[in-house]
């Protein structure tokens, strides 16, 4: 079965929600996800003790009827090396200790829900690309590394800009190996093909 990619689902940190202040018993406040600042979608979350919350919400199915969610996911705390406490979720459908739970018809860690991070769903021959506009984009040039290199940042200085340039051909030419050995690859299974179709001519 091909795993769903983490990119699909809806990303519930309990280390960001701790961070701003909100793990405290008896607090009630409502979690929203945000795409070109439009609210879409949104969890109601109760913190029961230190050690629960209760999620509420509302899902469907593929345009079925909403159907109305509540259930608790217990907390767990370990200790940080230079003092105070961590947060973990508990998996409520495994029990497993995670960072993060993935928001389907249930919100449970990714290995329940069966999801891959979408880093992981990227072909090896794509990465030095994306490595490549991803430093593009920082520089504020023209995504592609068919475009040549674009000018100097506004307000950086000489020595860091030509770092950077430095970095992006090292870049640039990994991603330019990455394809040729790709087409290479394409080109011995496409001759294979062909040698076994001489077979039965």
């Amino acid at each position: 079965m091909t795993k769903r990619s983490t990119n699909n689902l809806h990303r519930l940190d309990v280390r960001t929600i701790q961070g701003k202040g909100l793990l405290n018993p008896g607090a009630s406040f409502t979690w929203q996800w945000t795409r070109r600042g439009a609210t879409v979608a949104s969890i109601g979350i109760n913190v029961d003790t230190t050690n629960a919350v209760t999620l509420y919400y509302r899902t469907r199915h593929h345009g079925g009827d909403w159907q109305d969610k509540r259930y608790q996911v217990a907390i767990d705390w370990t200790p940080c090396n230079y003092g105070g406490k961590r947060p973990w979720w508990l998996c409520p459908c495994c029990g497993r200790r995670v960072a993060v739970l993935w928001g389907d018809s249930t919100y449970a860690c990714r290995h329940c829900q069966h999801i891959n991070y979408e880093s992981t769903r990227t072909t090896t021959s794509s990465k030095p690309f994306e490595r490549a506009n991803k430093l593009r984009r920082r520089l504020g040039w023209v995504a592609g590394i068919a475009h040549p290199p674009g000018d100097k940042p506004k307000g950086m200085h000489q020595q860091t800009y030509w770092r950077w340039l430095t970095v992006y051909d090292r870049l640039a030419n990994q991603a330019i190996g990455a394809s040729s050995a790709s087409l290479d690859k394409m080109m011995g299974r496409l001759l294979k093909i062909n040698r076994e179709a001489d077979k039965y001519d």
